[in-house]
């Protein structure tokens, strides 16, 4: 392909794109670039939570001169002492940048295989002389190396290049003065105080409340402060429940709004949450944006003051009236993209997910109590005595027969009581199904046949059969939630069960479907997988107990989320109450999975990722393609056990040995199993 071209310039050097080309879409999300362009902008490195610092250069070059707010940001993730420091009018030139879209912006984010060239521009000579000498040593090791066609452009692009669109070194350090200042402005909101304007990076945990002028949020970053309202936690569908009025106080709490406006309080509970009136110009971006339950933002200027009851305190976002232009406050943020989040943010989400632990550990901890409440009623009762301590009259013999009932049962209470106690989150059909293990699912079913008058034993390749277990989940496939979803497309094999699609033609890439599938998708399932291991493995069996892979299709999804499938890498929202809900069914699990994704990403060449196939169980033979468990999806993951039904049956697929063919001319049968009627109970 022939080089672009910059405004009637010396033609871009071989393999390089234009800021134009890359603003205007030429090349698709994910490819890697190289640029060459000038400094217009640069925000000093500042750290992340992890190793790397992060900062941004934002570039131009004479394809978008003419276009004075049109550059493009380079998002710099390295060490501190690899971090390059240009000064504004210096010359980049970048070599495999990723081309990334985050919140509907394109820039270039660095990667492991990212060199950057810094060119003083105090030191480029005029052309036709090479920009050699303005080249500075480079911080690591790089793999590409500039040749003299990019010297010689780097001189012709700095001399011929209106710099007028470069703010002056007084006007950059006046810049840089205010964003420390703004920095330091940020706060968690365990620290705002009363007078003060913050910016904070909050959650939205109930839905706006629009009254025309203004609109009411409730916000948590899922720290605690003294100066909120209480929110207490009064049971399942206790009477008046937290009911929250149009302002979203509640008709419990001192500000008297009317009850059952709006709707119970699902949380968080505790001194956690605040109340944000928002004004014009704000109020028409958060409709236009369509901010909901689960939006992460950022505010800024939040003005924190106490309420009209001069108890609680709530933040008010107005109108900048210091700015001439149009200024909104309120930012959308995107925790799904880890690469160039704001490490603020995903601080935020980390609390989250520890919130909703212990959420769930709570929960479950009350429940018991109250089993426990009921148990001790019971007794009571069985001895002559109810409410009031009043003495009743009771047959001996039949309390005797209750009491050798109940001591009978005793065994099988600490058997059954995670799985009792978890029927408020998950749900299963028949519940009256003896609770089968998985070695016993495992096991091969044989039959007697007669073979030219002999009794031939001979194992079934399937078995149409359904299962009721009491298992946890330890492992999960694919690795992102955004895929669990894809566009619909025909089944391949035919399905012994009847289900709709195959659970075998499992054969999207890693990062779920192409560009292109997903723009022309109408049409999405559900299609992952879970491995699930018994949560009261045989005695014998600690050391190596077996696990079994479940296929959840489309049907089975929808009834275990209670959602519809849809693209979830455009739908975030419905991401983000998928996320909320397989908490409750695996607890910390993804979060410990996707600190090692990460890990093997960095570590990772850069390369297609292998198509992810149906896993295979213990029992089977071709083990090699099964996804391993790693320390993080042991056993040692903190989530709880639940009852689930599991339907064992076959799937059609190619066989090249004639010997193992027993499906017909090139066909095998693959003994499958399938997660079907399980709910989470989300509400």
């Amino acid at each position: 392909m022939a080089p672009t071209v910059n405004k009637g310039q010396k033609p871009l050097p071989s393999g390089f794109i234009s800021v134009r080309e890359i603003l205007d879409h030429k090349r698709g999300v994910g490819k890697f670039l190289n640029v060459i362009g000038v400094v217009k902008d640069f925000r000093t490195p500042a750290p992340t939570r992890g190793s790397d610092w992060k900062s941004e250069i934002r570039l131009y070059d004479g394809s978008v001169e003419d276009a004075t707010s049109d550059s493009l940001a380079i998002n710099i993730f390295r060490p501190e002492n690899e971090m390059p420091n240009p000064s504004l009018g210096d010359v980049i030139v970048l070599f495999q940048a990723k081309l990334q879209l985050h919140t509907k912006t394109l820039s270039l984010v660095t990667h492991w295989t990212t060199d950057i060239y810094l060119y003083s521009a105090s030191q480029i000579p005029r052309p036709p002389d090479g920009a050699e000498k303005a080249l500075r040593p480079p911080p690591r090791k790089t793999t590409h190396t500039p040749g003299q066609s990019v010297h010689e452009y780097v001189s012709i692009l700095y001399h011929s290049i209106d710099k007028s669109v470069i703010p002056t070194e007084a006007e950059f350090q006046d810049t840089k003065a205010k964003l420390l200042s703004g920095a330091g402005r940020f706060k968690e909101l365990k620290d705002v105080r009363d007078g003060t304007f913050v910016d904070v990076v909050v959650q939205l945990v109930k839905n706006p409340y629009d009254s025309g002028d203004r609109i009411t949020l409730w916000v948590s970053d899922f720290t605690e402060n003294d100066g909120f309202f209480h929110f207490a936690f009064k049971g399942h569908g206790a009477p008046g429940d937290q009911a929250a009025g149009p302002d979203g106080y509640l008709a419990t709490s001192p500000f008297g709004a009317g009850a059952g406006a709006g709707g119970e309080w699902q949380g968080p509970f505790g001194k956690r949450s605040m109340q944000v009136t928002c004004f014009d110009p704000h109020t028409t971006f958060i409709r236009e944006w369509g901010l909901s339950t689960g939006s992460w933002v950022m505010l800024r200027n939040l003005q924190i003051k106490y309420g009209r009851n001069a108890t609680n305190l709530e933040g008010f976002l107005r109108e900048d009236r210091g700015s001439s232009s149009l200024k909104i406050n309120i930012i959308r943020m995107d925790p799904t993209n880890r690469e160039s989040s704001d490490p603020r943010l995903m601080e935020a989400v980390q609390r989250h997910h520890a919130y909703h632990r212990e959420k769930q550990h709570q929960l479950h901890d009350i429940f018991f109590a109250e089993m426990a409440g009921k148990k001790r009623k019971i007794a009571m009762a069985e001895m002559g005595f109810v409410q009031g301590d009043k003495p009743k009259k009771k047959n001996k013999n039949k309390s005797k027969a209750k009491k050798k009932a109940m001591n009978q049962e005793e065994s099988t209470v600490a058997s059954t009581a995670y799985s009792e106690g978890l029927t408020r989150l998950v749900k299963c059909e028949y519940e009256s199904k003896a609770i089968s293990n998985i070695e016993d699912i495992l096991d091969p079913v044989y039959i007697q046949t007669d073979v030219n008058g002999k009794q031939v034993k001979l194992r079934l390749p399937f078995v149409n059969v359904n299962y009721r277990a009491f298992v946890r989940v330890v492992n999960f496939t694919p690795p992102n939630l955004e895929d669990f979803a894809r566009p619909k497309k025909a089944a391949k094999h035919e399905i012994v069960s009847g289900n709709e699609g195959s659970e075998a033609d499992f054969d999207t890439e890693g990062e779920g479907a192409s560009l292109a599938d997903r723009a022309t998708a109408r049409e999405w399932e559900w299609r992952f997988f879970l491995e699930l291991e018994d949560a009261n493995p045989p005695k014998d069996d600690q050391e190596g107990r077996k696990t079994l892979w479940v296929a959840v299709n489309n049907l089975s999804a929808q009834c275990l989320t209670n959602l519809d499938a849809s693209d979830l890498r455009q739908d975030q929202k419905k991401l983000e109450v998928l996320r909320q809900r397989l908490f409750l069914l695996w607890g910390e699990l993804e979060e410990k999975k996707s600190v090692e994704e990460e890990e093997n990403r960095r570590r990772a060449a850069l390369a297609n990722r292998e198509a992810i196939r149906p896993p295979l169980h213990s029992s089977d033979d071709e083990s090699s393609s099964m996804p391993q468990r790693s320390d993080a999806q042991s056993s040692q993951v903190s989530n709880r056990p639940f009852t689930c039904c599991i339907h064992q049956y076959g799937v059609q697929v190619p066989e090249g040995d004639p010997h193992k063919a027993d499906a017909g001319e090139g066909k095998r049968w693959q003994r499958m199993f399938g997660l079907f009627g399980t709910r989470i109970a989300h509400n």
